[in-house]
C-alpha cells in the first residue's frame, strides 16, 4: 500500500488540521498503527478504499493532536487562594492505542480488514 497523498487528505477526506509537512509524518505513523491493527492486510491492498484513506486521515489527525500536547499542556484547572495549577496532561500510550482502535472500527468496521481470524480466500491460492 502506498502513501495516503496530501492531496487526498485535503481533497477527499477534507482535512484542513495538518499542514503537508506534518501530514506526511503523522500519516506514516498512523499507517504503521493502521497495518498493525489489521494484521497487514492493508499493506496488500492494489487499490485503496476510501475507508481505508479517510481512516489514516483520522488517525494522523489524532496523533497529531496528542503529540501536540507533549509540547504544550494547557492548564485544566487554577485555584488562586492556595497558588494551585493543574495541567492537562498527556494520554497513555495504551489509552492513545485505544483511541486509535475506536477510530479505525469507525471506519473499517464492515470491511473484514480488522478480522482477527486466518483469511482462506488469500491464503489457500496456491492449494
Amino acid at each position: 500500500m502506498e502513501a495516503i497523498t496530501y492531496k487526498y487528505y485535503q481533497e477527499k477526506y477534507y482535512g484542513n488540521i495538518l499542514n503537508e509537512e506534518d501530514f506526511k509524518r503523522y500519516e506514516k505513523k498512523a499507517r504503521r498503527k493502521l497495518s498493525s491493527f489489521t494484521f497487514g492486510r492493508i499493506d496488500c491492498l492494489q487499490n485503496v478504499p476510501d475507508e481505508v484513506g479517510d481512516c489514516i486521515c483520522g488517525m494522523a489527525e489524532k496523533i497529531s493532536l496528542e503529540e501536540s500536547k507533549e509540547n504544550f499542556s494547557g492548564i485544566v484547572s487554577e485555584s488562586t487562594d492556595g497558588h494551585s495549577v493543574t495541567f492537562e496532561k498527556k494520554q497513555s500510550i495504551e489509552q492513545m492505542n485505544k483511541e486509535l482502535y475506536l477510530i479505525a472500527v469507525g471506519y473499517l468496521n464492515n470491511t473484514g480488514l480488522l478480522y482477527g481470524g486466518v483469511c482462506l480466500c488469500s491464503t489457500a491460492r496456491n492449494w
